[in-house]
């Protein structure tokens, strides 16, 4: 019983090949055509007649109306039609109709990358003043004059009054000591500031993330050669 077996290709060239392998593996000339665009608006007509269903018919014939070119063969041993078929890199119409896809997933990796940066910091001296009251004993030295007055009584002689009777001035000078504050400055201390150069060593942690890329298996989906009976 012959079976039909319908496979589609990127182009005519290779829908050349795939049929010259057909003829080698067994398979008459006459039953194996190729179907381009020539085949016009009776492509849809001539799938079906070949068993394909009409919806699927409409697929294939858009897929050759994309660019696509379709191998159909005619064969008692339609297994070894579809091995032979499926060397070759056949087409899902789907993918002629929606033409290349490609997803893809990137794997991405931090790198923790540590440099040095400069800081400016340091200390600074800074005056003030504060007063305070001090207290220092001193022992001062002082003289006073004092007046002492008595009664007396007695005559003078005319030589002695003479020369008592005058005028004059009798002073007597009394020293006293009074304090005198002064005050000295004297340098009790002294701070300094010094650079000197370190170096230290410093572990630095930080997080990083990573991006894996796992691949999972999808079911698998029909997209070889159609084999009716």
């Amino acid at each position: 019983m012959m079976e039909s077996v319908i496979g589609l290709l990127a182009d005519r060239e290779q829908a050349q090949r795939v049929r010259g392998a057909l003829v080698e593996a067994g398979c008459d000339r006459e039953a194996v055509v190729i179907l381009d665009r020539s085949a016009g608006a009776g492509l849809v007509e001539e799938l079906v007649d070949r068993g394909l269903e009409q919806a699927r018919a409409r697929l294939y014939a858009e897929a050759v109306g994309r660019g696509g070119v379709l191998v159909a063969a005619e064969a008692e041993k339609a297994d070894t039609a579809l091995a032979v078929m499926n060397r070759f890199e056949l087409k899902a119409p789907e993918e002629m109709l929606q033409g290349e896809h490609v997803e893809r997933a990137q794997s991405i990796e931090e790198e923790l990358h540590v440099g040095k940066q400069q800081a400016v910091g340091g200390k600074r001296l800074k005056t003030s003043i504060h007063e305070r009251q001090v207290e220092k004993p001193v022992t001062l030295h002082e003289e006073e004059v004092e007046v002492e007055r008595r009664r007396e009584d007695h005559r003078l002689s005319p030589e002695e009054a003479n020369h008592a009777f005058r005028e004059e001035t009798v002073e007597l000078i009394a020293t006293s000591e009074r304090p005198v504050v002064s005050k000295e400055a004297r340098v009790t201390g002294e701070v300094a500031l010094r650079k000197r150069a370190v170096e230290h060593r410093e572990v630095v942690r930080e997080t990083v993330r990573r991006q894996d890329v796992d691949v999972e298996t999808i079911q698998e989906r029909k997209v070889g050669p159609e084999r009716q009976a």
